[in-house]
């Protein structure tokens, strides 16, 4: 008979068991979840407080009583790196690190944050360290790739710099074409500098491949064949970044004109500049073609020919020109005052009147609050030379 009844006890005392056990295992995490959650809300306070030092001791120790909150930590890390607080950030990104039983993903993230830091700080040997630890294991390769490219360029190890962006590249089929043709470029300038002209070259042929359209190649190319007295080419080259790019005009416009001089192709170079002033809005090649047309003709014809071209084109360095030539007499006395104050206007329309102190936003009406930026009282009127 007691047998029997021990055999009936012993499910209900099974059960009895289960039910405690899950209700002090509930009442335990629910007092962990209010812990966590009251030490999380005093550590937001110090924050909001501006008690960093605080704030940082409690996530600190959060960390050690709820892994969850390593994403946490990783986020406030970063916050204190873009607030230029990199000791701190590298302290968050550090203790993450050496946390046991950390997920690999996490780790890995947090080597990624810990180089960033580094880099901040300028300990860009440490940095580069860890990024190279990430390729090696094959771990968020792209990222560590292009903070290894950042760091190269700062410290212009050109070389390195076109070994990592070729191998960012091929992982990740992201165009580098432009980026590594200007590594070349960076490359034949320092051979040039050491009058390594050979070297100079192969660069340049590397870089066109990366680039076939780069400028900067071009540029280059032309200043060896000047030194070479190989004028013609450079004419070539100049006339061929021009065709590609006429934004360059005034970086090419006086070595294309010594080009052409010292290749005794002064009819081509003043042909191919009135082509150009079809198209180009610039006003360094209007003045250039005002001091050809002054020569050729008349200072009265290059008058002519300036307040023709202001009229459409206004420009501050036009109308200065414009000033000089009145004063030397070559513009019509009883019309030159019409004239300038004509572009003067013109000019003047095309300026703001106010802009924001607080973004920069400009205008040409007030505003009480900022269109942009939403802020009041901070937009008044520009002072200086075009403004008040």
């Amino acid at each position: 008979m007691i047998e029997y009844l021990l055999l009936l006890l012993l499910p209900v005392a099974v059960y009895l068991g289960w039910w405690l056990a899950r209700t002090l295992d509930r009442r335990s995490s629910t007092k962990r979840n209010q812990l966590f959650s009251n030490q999380y809300f005093q550590g937001l306070n110090y924050l909001l407080n501006e008690q960093p030092d605080k704030a940082i001791q409690v996530f600190l120790e959060l960390a050690e009583v709820n892994q969850d909150t390593v994403e946490t930590h990783m986020a406030l890390g970063s916050l204190f790196r873009r607030r230029g607080e990199v000791d701190r950030a590298i302290r968050f990104h550090q203790n993450i690190i050496a946390k046991p039983g950390l997920e690999p993903e996490q780790r890995t993230q947090a080597l990624l944050e810990l180089g960033e830091d580094y880099m901040r700080a300028g300990l860009l040997d440490r940095a580069e360290r860890l990024f190279a630890e990430l390729i090696e294991t094959d771990a968020h390769t792209p990222s560590a790739l292009r903070s290894l490219l950042e760091i190269y360029q700062q410290e212009k190890d050109w070389a390195k710099a076109l070994e990592q962006a070729q191998r960012l590249e091929q992982v990740s089929g992201e165009h580098m074409g432009d980026v590594m043709a200007q590594f070349c470029c960076e490359m034949a300038e320092a051979a040039l500098s050491e009058q390594d002209k050979e070297a100079a070259r192969r660069h340049l042929r590397q870089a066109r491949r990366h680039d076939p359209r780069c400028i900067r190649a071009r540029f280059i190319m032309a200043d060896i064949a000047s030194l070479e007295d190989q004028h013609g080419t450079a004419l070539d080259l100049y006339e061929e970044i021009a065709g590609l790019d006429a934004d360059y005009i005034p970086e090419l416009l006086e070595s294309y004109l010594a080009a052409a001089g010292a290749a005794e192709q002064a009819e081509r170079s003043r042909r191919k500049l009135d082509e150009w002033a079809v198209n180009y809005n610039g006003i360094s090649l209007i003045l250039k073609l005002t001091e050809f047309i002054s020569d050729e003709q008349s200072g009265d014809a290059a008058g002519q020919y300036l307040v023709d071209t202001l009229t459409s084109k206004p420009s501050v360095r036009g109308l200065d020109r414009l000033i000089d030539l009145k004063a030397a007499g070559h513009l019509d006395a009883e019309s030159s005052d019409d004239i300038l104050k004509a572009v003067t206007a013109r000019l003047m329309a095309k300026q703001p009147g106010y802009r924001c102190h607080h973004c920069g936003f400009s205008g040409q009406t007030h505003h009480w609050q900022c269109p942009s930026c939403r802020n009041w009282s901070t937009t008044k009127k520009i002072s200086g030379v075009l403004g008040e």
